[in-house]
């Protein structure tokens, strides 16, 4: 075994530049997509930083003589590290990198170096109570991924093992399966979220791929064009008589969704527990704090949506998950007759633009509820209050939105007036009453 070492800057960073260390010795590994055995070197932070002007590219060294000393020094303890193992036989990648991460890092040899990274999801995501079922959903899928790809690869995922190339591999193994530039975001965001979870707990370091890759590799979210149901389409589905107990509760979810603008994770919050009524003005509403953003909210529910339940009072209907309510509301639109196809633009997995075409049922989802209610009064009611009612964020007018001091409450009675004067003037575009 002879040992090689080459020292390099790592690519797509600004300013102070880590030095790594790529340190062969001969190591192969399984490549899934060459499906061979190939050639891997260990790519070792040395945590020297560097800019680029003061790096000599001829010589792979630093041009100031302290920054030169320090990689020397380094380079003599990598030697010395392969030479201690090399005669006890236990030269390996893992076995280099926890050798220098006590020698140069100072870490103990008795902390964890290594982790599993489907057993530390499994911990501290599946398995703890504070998160939603949605969330459990989610790493539950990202763990069935890792495992497929474990046996791709015909070994364990360490979050020591991760680096640039064997993440390519992952991403491009999902690129092949998933349809989506926004499905490969977000297993994107899961891995980032999961290697910082690691670093946090385990005070070690990982590969994260926003630090650790280029900014031509990086996975960005795509805004879509979305469907939404307009006041024509909401009044076919306030008319419908679900035929069945399910199809019902699905109804009444989706009119919470419609007319309230909440989050599918806090439709069961929304209750009508709250009334108001002073100077002319009477509504009930409906008051808590926001699952996503643990902000409070208070909505006025609207006629269409008392009405129904009132006419429901007596009766609980079940709580689905999102991902069932999801297949539920499909049906409903279906049998409301929305069937018409329709033609949708979406990013693939490739970042390359595509079209597909589907019945309009297929397009609805939970989300189309929050996205209708604030579609059908955008161009109506004042971004400022109808904001507030929804509980989103304009960090882009942050600076003029922090003026708006009126109390939620104020907030909701200003909804109500405008919703009154728009009713009287704009009865093309509201189709019904909704107060």
């Amino acid at each position: 075994m002879k040992l090689k070492i080459n020292f390099v800057l790592k690519t797509g960073i600004e300013g102070e530049i880590p030095v790594l260390a790529i340190i062969n010795f001969g190591y192969k590994e399984f490549d899934a997509l060459k499906s061979k055995y190939i050639y891997k070197p260990l790519k070792y932070y040395t945590g020297i930083k560097v800019a680029r002007h003061d790096w000599d590219d001829t010589l792979k060294q630093p041009i100031p003589k302290n920054k030169l000393h320090e990689l020397l020094k380094t380079q003599r303890t990598i030697e010395e590290a392969f030479q201690y193992l090399q005669m006890r036989n236990e030269v390996s990648n893992d076995a280099i990198k926890n050798h220098l991460d006590i020698k140069l890092k100072g870490k103990s040899d008795d902390v964890v170096t290594k982790v599993r990274l489907i057993d530390f999801i499994q911990k501290e995501f599946i398995s703890r109570e504070a998160y939603s079922d949605k969330t459990k959903i989610r790493f539950s899928s990202f763990v069935r991924r890792i495992e497929a790809f474990e046996l791709l690869i015909r070994k364990p995922l360490y979050s020591n093992d991760m680096n640039e190339q064997l993440y390519a591999q992952f991403m491009e193994e999902s690129r092949n399966t998933l349809k989506k530039q926004n499905s490969i975001w977000l297993l994107f965001a899961d891995f980032r979220t999961v290697m910082r979870r690691i670093a946090k707990t385990y005070k070690i370091s990982v590969f994260v791929p926003t630090h650790e890759i280029s900014s031509n590799d990086k996975v960005r979210f795509k805004f879509e064009e979305k469907i939404y149901l307009n006041f024509e389409q909401i009044q076919k589905i306030l008319n419908y008589e679900p035929p069945s107990e399910r199809m019902l509760d699905t109804k009444l979810i989706l009119m919470k969704l419609l007319f309230t603008g909440c989050r599918y994770s806090d439709v069961f919050k929304v209750k009508p527990e709250f009334s108001y009524d002073k100077d002319g003005v009477s509504f009930e509403y409906t008051r808590f704090i926001t699952q996503k953003r643990d902000v409070e909210v208070i909505i006025p529910i609207l006629k269409p949506l008392r009405e129904i339940l009132e006419q429901n009072v007596e009766r609980a209907h079940h709580r689905y998950s999102e991902a069932g309510f999801n297949l539920n509301v499909k049906e409903l639109a279906r049998q409301c007759g929305m069937d018409e196809p329709i033609t949708l633009s979406y990013t693939d997995s490739r970042g390359k633009k595509q079209f597909e075409t589907k019945p309009f049922y297929q397009f609805v989802s939970s989300h189309t509820g929050r996205r209708s209610f604030i579609t059908n009064l955008i161009n109506y009611v004042p971004v400022t209050i109808l904001t507030k009612i929804t509980s989103h964020q304009l960090k882009d007018a942050s600076i003029i939105f922090g003026y708006n001091k009126i109390t939620l409450l104020e907030n909701a009675v200003l909804f109500v007036k405008e919703l009154c004067r728009l009713q009287e003037t704009n009865k093309d575009h509201f189709r019904f009453q909704l107060i």
